[in-house]
């Protein structure tokens, strides 16, 4: 999880965590590169689309460069509170803020779509 806000990274950490995920968290993109180099690929990637140091855009820039195996086997899953954004790069988006159920089943649907595709 990729957020520039503490809260929304202690929230989603929260529901993450009780329902059995193990969560990494980076208050920037700068941070989650450097988290991405000491670990190996997650299962999933949330990211934020508008953040001050570096945006959501600019950290698929760098990691397509630095990791591009992540972009191909990994999602990366934009999550904002704008109405509408463009994917891009991205696998998919969630608004925030969020109902639990359907941000815990978005996620769920994101991951098992990965792991079918990464099964052929």
């Amino acid at each position: 999880m990729v957020d520039d806000s503490q809260d929304i990274l202690d929230l989603t950490r929260v529901i993450l965590e009780t329902a059995g995920y193990e969560v990494f968290t980076a208050l920037s993109g700068k941070e989650a590169l450097a988290l991405l180099d000491e670990i190996h690929a997650p299962h999933l990637i949330l990211l934020d689309v508008s953040m001050d140091e570096m945006s959501g855009t600019h950290f698929l820039d760098i990691l397509e460069r630095r990791h591009p195996f992540i972009l191909d086997q990994v999602p990366v899953i934009l999550f904002s509170g704008l109405d509408q954004i463009t994917e891009g790069r991205a696998s998919g988006f969630i608004r925030k803020p969020v109902d639990v159920d359907r941000f815990l089943d978005a996620v769920r649907g994101f991951i098992s779509r990965q792991d079918i595709l990464q099964a052929r």
